[in-house]
């Protein structure tokens, strides 16, 4: 059965990461649809004084997506506002989609224990988990094989992901230094807005 793929984040802002795992799985043959869900407030990280806005990340993640036929922009956990935990946008979603996936960072399977309700996130959707570089491959097959033992329907796939950290970009973007690692749309669109920026003028 054709899978629906949630690719949720914080995308502040999207990088090449972001990308190269959207064009992966956008090529699977049972992959039919990617939505791309920013999240509004994540509720697994602190949120950084240089966040972009919700309309700025919904648009970004526009970009990203662009040329990509399977990706599809979902502004769910936005217009849900407070804190994106994923078992509410998973009970909202399932019935509309039959197969749903969500497609999960190594980083984060690694403490996939510690997300509110977790179980029952298993019981409510796969996963899809992206193997890369930075994260101990003991590690992320005994997390892999824990959620299997509960329950979960875990497939992973090996993504050739360069090791991009958020932050670091922010901070990057913040001294005016070159960046390579996001895509030319999104940074000709960032420096449009001014974002990441700590004189930006909202008014």
């Amino acid at each position: 059965m054709p899978k629906t793929l949630i690719f949720g984040g914080t995308f502040n802002p999207p990088h090449i990461s972001h990308r190269l795992m959207l064009e992966a799985v956008s090529e699977l043959d049972n992959v039919e649809k990617v939505l791309v869900m920013p999240t509004n407030i994540p509720p697994h990280k602190s949120v950084s004084d240089l966040t972009a806005s919700p309309e700025d990340r919904l648009f970004m993640c526009r970009l990203l997506s662009r040329g990509i036929s399977k990706a599809e922009v979902s502004d769910v956990e936005l217009k849900r506002g407070g804190k994106s935990y994923s078992f509410d946008t998973l009970t909202a979603l399932k019935p509309q989609y039959d197969e749903l996936y969500m497609l999960i960072g190594g980083d984060m399977i690694t403490t996939f224990t510690g997300w509110y309700r977790y179980l029952d996130i298993l019981k409510l959707c796969g996963i899809l988990a992206v193997r890369r570089k930075g994260i101990d491959d003991l590690e992320f097959d005994k997390a892999v094989e824990s959620l299997r033992r509960d329950g979960g329907n875990i497939e992973v796939i090996e993504v050739e992901l360069p090791e991009v950290s958020s932050t670091e970009l922010r901070n990057a973007l913040l001294n005016g230094e070159k960046i390579e690692l996001i895509p030319g749309n999104i940074l000709e669109f960032i420096a449009e807005k001014g974002l990441y920026r700590r004189d930006r003028n909202d008014d």
